[in-house]
């Protein structure tokens, strides 16, 4: 008998079977490729370390490191006398210190934080209140100060720095213990009085309040009772304008 044989199917019972032989398998197959999550990394050493560190105190000494560098040691060779003191920088090389220190000068030079000897000129004298401006020759990659516009409350905490003797800075930190009439000291305004360390060849140097900027410039000392005082920022403001200010006498 000739033609083809027909193809003969499964019974329906056999792949009903299969199919969920095949299930089975796939659903085998998927649990087997879960794992279980690993577990939780431990916190590194360091991490504790971090959380540990005073925050306060960090902030303390970069305070005071930032007070050092804007700081400048100047030295003047008067008509009549060597001068030493101290002084602060602001932008554009301008330089502020006392008029005592600068008084008639023949020559100034200004030492930096990093060693450096920088020559300056005499560019302008308070007449009424003992400040000066001088003009650095050279002012690259200075470190500057930053003044403070906001009035000053007694209480306050501070740091002075300065060259006493025009040796090496020193910071020490004290209070603002309030203002006093400026007319003993011939000032135009209130000066602040401080109890920071003040001494000898400190004149000149930044009063600086805990965020930085310069609240006063050091210029006097009770040596009876070893508390300083200093021009309060707002004289220094109104003194920075040109005509304020006047040129210094020659020999």
């Amino acid at each position: 008998m000739s033609g083809a044989r027909g193809i003969r199917r499964p019974a329906p019972a056999l792949v009903r079977r299969v199919r969920h032989l095949v299930a089975a398998l796939l659903l085998t197959a998927l649990v087997g490729a879960c794992v279980e999550p690993p577990p939780p990394l431990e916190e590194p050493d360091d991490v504790e370390a971090i959380e540990d560190l005073d925050l306060p105190e960090l902030a303390a000494e970069s305070l005071l490191r930032r007070a050092q560098e804007v700081t400048v040691r100047i030295r003047t060779l008067g008509c009549r006398q060597f001068g030493v003191g101290s002084g602060f920088v602001l932008p554009g090389g301008i330089v502020v210190t006392n008029r005592h220190v600068v008084d008639e000068p023949r020559e100034v030079t200004v030492n930096t934080w990093d060693g450096r000897t920088i020559d300056a000129v005499v560019s302008g004298l308070a007449v009424d209140s003992d400040l000066a401006i001088l003009q650095l020759s050279d002012d690259a990659g200075l470190p500057e100060a930053e003044l403070r516009t906001t009035p000053i409350e007694p209480g306050e905490r501070i740091v002075a720095v300065g060259y006493p003797g025009g040796g090496p800075s020193t910071v020490s930190s004290g209070t603002v213990l309030g203002l006093v009439d400026g007319e003993l000291f011939g000032e135009p305004a209130d000066v602040l009085q401080i109890d920071a360390d003040i001494r000898q060849g400190s004149s000149g140097g930044p009063v600086l309040d805990m965020d930085g900027r310069v609240i006063g410039v050091v210029f006097a000392l009770d040596a009876s009772t070893g508390l300083g005082f200093a021009v309060p920022v707002t004289t220094l403001l109104e003194r920075l304008d040109a005509s304020q200010l006047a040129s210094p006498a020659g020999c």
